[in-house]
C-alpha cells in the first residue's frame, strides 16, 4: 500500500468513493491540495482530507473501500494528515461526523456542541450545507498539546513521512545505506524493528521537553542472504507498513536507523538525504552528536536559592551547568 497527497488526477476516483459510501463530495476539489490518499497497483483503497481555514483546520472525507476497512488504512491516513496539520502549526482540528463518534476518540478528538466552532470553519462547505445538523462536532486541540514531534534543538532532520514519500516515489530497487559516503550496511540486511519512540527530557536548563523518534533497526543476515543482495524499497516499505498499523508512528517525527554489529557499535544514525540513482536508492546517515537544548538558558536557574537548593551553577565559561563545587559530588 503507498500513501501519497492527492494529485488532480484522483478527484474522480476520491470522488466516486465518497459517494459510494454516502459522504459528501461537495468542497473536495476546492482543497485537494490537502488530501492524501491510499493506493494499491493504481487502485484507490482511501482518502482522508484537511481543509485549512485560518489558524484551525477540519479533517474530512475520512474512508476507505469496503475491501479495505480494517486493515488500518483510515487510521494511517488520518494520522498522516494530522501531521500535516501540525506542520502548519495549526491550533486545532476539528470534524463532523454522522456515525463515528466511537473511531475519533483514538486520534485524541472529544466531542464538543457545534455551538464553539470557530467563525472561520462556518464558511466551509460541511458546515454550509454538506453536513447535516445533526452532524456530531469532534475537536482535537495541537497547541494545547506539548508535545512536538521533532527534537528539540537539532537543526536538518529528516522527518519519517519525508523518507517514506521519497522511497515511495521510486521504481522497485535495492536499498543502501551510506555513511560519510561509504557503505555501512551490507547486502542481505534485515529490517528487525520499527519502534515509535517517546522521549520526555528536562535540559541543563531546567526547561522540560518530551518529541516523537522513529527508530528503526537493521541487522545484518548470514552469507546466503548476502549473496541475494540488498533489501529493494518496496519490501523496505511494506515492513514498514505492516508495522504502522500497530504501532504509532508519526509522520512529523524525526526517523533514524539503528545498526550495529560485532565490528560495528550499535549506534542510531540521522537521515542527510536519500539519493534515488539509476539502479539504486541511497540513504545517506550521520553519526549523532550531542547538542545543548537549552542553548543560551542553559546554565540560568530562574533564582539564586534554586541554584543553591540544587547544588548547581553555570560552569566556568561553559555556559551549562555542572556542580557548584566539586567537594558535593560523592560515589559512596
Amino acid at each position: 500500500m503507498l500513501t501519497r497527497k492527492a494529485r488532480p488526477g484522483d478527484l474522480p476516483a476520491i470522488e466516486a468513493l465518497l459517494t459510494a459510501l454516502d459522504l459528501p463530495v461537495a468542497g473536495v476539489a476546492e482543497h485537494l491540495e490537502g488530501m492524501r490518499v491510499a493506493e494499491e497497483d493504481t487502485t484507490l483503497l482511501g482518502v482522508a482530507g484537511l481543509e485549512r481555514h485560518g489558524q484551525v483546520g477540519l479533517l474530512r472525507s475520512v474512508a476507505a473501500r469496503p475491501s479495505a476497512q480494517g486493515q488500518g488504512v483510515a487510521a494511517r491516513l488520518v494520522e498522516e494528515v494530522l501531521d500535516q496539520a501540525r506542520r502548519l502549526e495549526l491550533e486545532a482540528v476539528y470534524l463532523l461526523t454522522a456515525t463515528a463518534e466511537d473511531y475519533f476518540p483514538r486520534f485524541g478528538f472529544a466531542e464538543v456542541p457545534r455551538s464553539v466552532a470557530p467563525t472561520a470553519l462556518l464558511a466551509s462547505r460541511e458546515f454550509q450545507d454538506a453536513c447535516p445538523q445533526s452532524a456530531t462536532l469532534m475537536h482535537l486541540p495541537l497547541k494545547e498539546n506539548a508535545m512536538t514531534q521533532t527534537v528539540p534543538g537539532l537543526t536538518d532532520q529528516t522527518s519519517t513521512l519525508a523518507l517514506l514519500d521519497t522511497l515511495r516515489a521510486q521504481p522497485q530497487l535495492p536499498l543502501e545505506f551510506h555513511l560519510h559516503g561509504e557503505l555501512l550496511v551490507g547486502p542481505g540486511y534485515h529490517v528487525t524493528e520499527v519502534k515509535a519512540v517517546t522521549i520526555e527530557a528536562m535540559d541543563c536548563g531546567g526547561r522540560a521537553d518530551a518529541w516523537r523518534e522513529t527508530v528503526i533497526q537493521l541487522k545484518d543476515g548470514n552469507a546466503r542472504e548476502a549473496g541475494e543482495g540488498f533489501m529493494m524499497t518496496r519490501k523496505f516499505l511494506g515492513i514498514y507498513d505492516q508495522v504502522a498499523k500497530s504501532v504509532p508512528v508519526r509522520g512529523e517525527a524525526e526517523v533514524r536507523f539503528e545498526y550495529g554489529n560485532s565490528v560495528t557499535p550499535a549506534m542510531q544514525y540521522h537521515v542527510t538525504h536519500v539519493e534515488p540513482q539509476a539502479e539504486r536508492v541511497i540513504v545517506y546517515l550521520r553519526t549523532p552528536g550531542v547538542q545543548c537544548k537549552a542553548s543560551d538558558a542553559c546554565g540560568q536557574p530562574v533564582t539564586s536559592a534554586e541554584v543553591e537548593a540544587a547544588g548547581c551553577a553555570p560552569a566556568s565559561g561553559s555556559g551549562c551547568c555542572g556542580p557548584a563545587t566539586t567537594d558535593l559530588i560523592s560515589l559512596g
